[in-house]
């Protein structure tokens, strides 16, 4: 089928949809998308997709754009809840998590391990950026220097949670007062 975005002309078929993401690693859900499909067995962020077919950057079309496309080819697109699970962390010894405060689109809760009796939760900010080379690279502010990297935003996530488990337990070790739990507000502005 053609399409038009922002002028153009493109031929798009589900078979070439199915084409080009094969073998490739969908982004990470991570709050800024909210539409998939599912490809391969996997989801696959509905901009990421148009994204790979097209050969467009991501300011040349809309997520509306995407969705009326996929739509069309006949693709079922579900959306992701904004409570779902992106990340979550329990630390050693007090149940500790790493998630997102409050939902908002940039960060989601995500459900934890149930403490039990008398443990104590504390909420750490972990905060994620993709470096020059495509590794997505995960820092928890409140422990200066708790950083780690990792190919995909769950791997990063997997690193991160051993890298404040070390921390806190380093800081029992060594008698430091653990860190209080973070607050944080994400701002939207005009970019």
């Amino acid at each position: 089928m053609d399409f038009r975005i922002r002028g153009a002309l493109y031929a798009i078929t589900p078979e070439s949809v199915q084409d080009v993401t094969r073998g490739v690693e969908p982004n990470a859900a991570d709050g800024r998308h909210k539409y998939f499909i599912d490809l391969h067995g996997r989801q696959f962020p509905i901009r990421q997709v148009l994204q790979l077919v097209t050969g467009l950057t991501s300011p040349g079309f809309t997520s509306q754009d995407a969705f009326r496309i996929l739509s069309k080819l006949g693709f079922e697109i579900s959306e992701r809840r904004r409570d779902e699970v992106i990340y979550g962390v329990p630390a050693p010894g007090r149940n500790a998590a790493v998630y997102a405060a409050e939902p908002s689109p940039e960060a989601t809760i995500a459900p934890l391990d149930a403490p039990t009796d008398g443990q104590d939760i504390l909420n750490l900010l972990v905060v994620f950026d993709r470096d020059e080379d495509g590794w997505v690279v995960a820092s928890c502010p409140t422990l200066p220097g708790c950083h780690s990297q990792g190919r995909t935003r769950d791997e990063a996530l997997t690193n991160i949670r051993e890298a404040i488990r070390g921390y806190l337990a380093s800081m029992r070790e060594h008698g430091d007062p653990l860190p209080s739990s973070s607050e944080f507000q994400v701002l939207q502005v005009p970019a």
